[in-house]
């Protein structure tokens, strides 16, 4: 059966792609930095490898002749699909732009890690200038192949179906629009009503970093994090890698700011429960694959989000953060949830609150959108960065590159299009929110006592065990009753910045 052949192949593809997730994981987290340039050749190299073998002219005939299968399930069916889309996905870019890609965002982003704290724009420029380029020919090739069966208006929506399927401006652009217009005005409402309490305490002394990772390790395991199968290490950036079977999480601390550190495990932690969470009959097939980064980042963002900042969940963690933290005031439970719901414009996404967020997010979609299309370039990139940071948030950002254009690791690796996935996890995750409130009604009372099993077990059922079986349409409205609404996530701010 030309099927079986199909599956045979992509597991294989799975067992590469496993070593390249590992391989990817210490380059970030533990690689002595001499040994980059070695890594980024060895990755590459499996990189084309990977490509090789999805580019063999016989599956062209393998497909044709699995179409025809009569026998196959509903799985295998939907697998199907998926190992063609992918297939046609890599057929479309040749080998050895696949391979400078590589090469080109691996040499950025470890340069990167340098150049951002000397504040050096000079230096990395040329470097993003060169991933940029290789992402415009890439985007060119995709819609050149593939654009008129996947509705690609543009050499952008080429690159934002790579990460979330079936995404293309036509529909990014009217939420992001809306989003333009009514979130400065909640924003300053919001703000209004923050001057007239009590600004909320910070700690009284800086908090050691082996006393944050402690408590980190203990709500991860309260979020149902398998140590047993998966690390907690540090890093630049914080991330969700590994495999299904051996997740690595990663963070970063800060003596000063409790918060980054916390609610970066517990973003984390989300990815991680998903990927943990999908079906294993299927791990190394395509359909047993996470369905987008917009619906991984409602994971990430449901746990932070949702579920981290909410009233019940930081009123029962408050005894565990004294516990490993001391017994400081800032440490109450009503200071925390001040805390974990301060609203305030700032330079850094990672560190924003849910109400500004998605500015810097809009911002840096407006800017990558335009450089691909023509209409602007990299050495525009500080300008434009801070003229929307000024337009967005009244921030000034002029010279101030580190904690400007140079503070996220994605454009440096390449990930370009992947900025709206943030956006569109957090308006997943509050529309996915609403459904569990009506499916499960005393979830609230549930999470209280940190029995947080049936929001799990919920998540698993309507979205981890789901894989790709379902398009994106379909997954959100099995699981909600409907496609994506930024109702859910406007009316989630007003609720619980304005009505509490």
């Amino acid at each position: 059966m030309s099927y079986s052949t199909l599956e045979k192949t992509f597991h294989r593809l799975a067992q590469l792609g496993h070593a390249e997730a590992m391989l990817s994981w210490d380059q970030h987290v533990m690689m002595p930095p001499k040994g980059n340039a070695a890594r980024s050749k060895a990755m590459a190299e499996l990189t084309v490898l990977r490509t090789e073998i999805l580019q063999d002219e016989r599956l062209s005939d393998r497909f044709d002749e699995a179409e025809q299968e009569a026998d196959l399930t509903d799985w295998q069916q939907a697998n199907l699909r998926e190992m063609k889309r992918s297939w046609q996905q890599t057929r479309a870019i040749p080998k050895d732009l696949v391979e400078a890609q590589s090469l080109a965002s691996s040499e950025c982003e470890h340069a990167w890690r340098t150049l951002r704290p000397n504040n050096d724009w000079a230096g990395f420029e040329p470097l993003l200038q060169q991933v940029f380029d290789l992402a415009g020919e890439a985007a060119a090739a995709y819609q050149d192949a593939l654009g008129a069966d996947r509705g690609y208006a543009n050499a952008y929506d080429a690159l934002m179906d790579q990460y979330d399927p079936g995404t293309t401006m036509s529909r990014i652009d009217p939420v992001f629009d809306r989003l333009k217009a009514e979130l400065p005005g909640t924003l300053q409402q919001i703000l209004e009503r923050q001057s007239q309490r009590p600004t909320p305490n910070k700690p009284e002394r800086p908090i050691a970093i082996t006393q944050q990772d402690a408590l980190a390790r203990a709500l991860m395991s309260t979020l149902g994090f398998d140590f047993d199968a998966g690390r907690l290490d540090q890093t630049a950036h914080p991330f969700s890698g590994g495999v299904p079977a051996d997740s690595r999480i990663t963070t970063r601390y800060d003596e000063h700011n409790v918060i980054e550190g916390l609610m970066g495990v517990i973003h984390e932690t989300g990815h991680s429960r998903y990927e943990t969470g999908l079906p294993q009959a299927w791990t190394s097939q395509p359909v047993g694959q996470a369905m987008g980064m917009g619906v991984h980042e409602s994971q990430s963002l449901f746990f932070e989000m949702q579920l981290g900042r909410s009233r019940p969940f930081i009123d029962a963690i408050a005894p565990m953060v004294r516990q490993h933290l001391g017994d400081d005031p800032a440490f109450s439970a009503d200071n925390l949830h001040a805390l974990y719901t301060r609203v305030e414009p700032g330079l850094i996404r990672v560190n924003a609150d849910e109400v500004t967020y998605p500015s810097h997010v809009i911002l840096r979609y407006e800017l990558e959108r335009d450089i691909i299309l023509g209409n602007a370039s990299v050495k525009d990139i500080p300008e434009r960065w801070n003229q929307a940071m000024s337009d967005l948030l009244g921030l000034d950002t002029r010279g101030d590159y580190r904690n400007g254009p140079m503070q996220d690791i994605h454009w440096p690796m390449g990930a370009i299009g992947y900025f709206p996935s943030y956006t569109l996890g957090a308006l997943n995750a509050a529309q996915l929110h609403a459904a569990l409130l009506r499916d499960v009604p005393d979830a609230a009372e549930r999470i209280a006592q940190l029995d947080l099993a049936p929001i799990f077990d919920w998540l698993s059922r309507n979205i981890w065990q789901q894989g790709r079986f379902n398009n994106y349409d379909d997954l959100m409205t099995q699981a909600t009753g409907e496609v994506l609404n930024p109702d859910y996530f406007l009316d989630h701010l007003q609720s619980r910045y304005l009505s509490a």
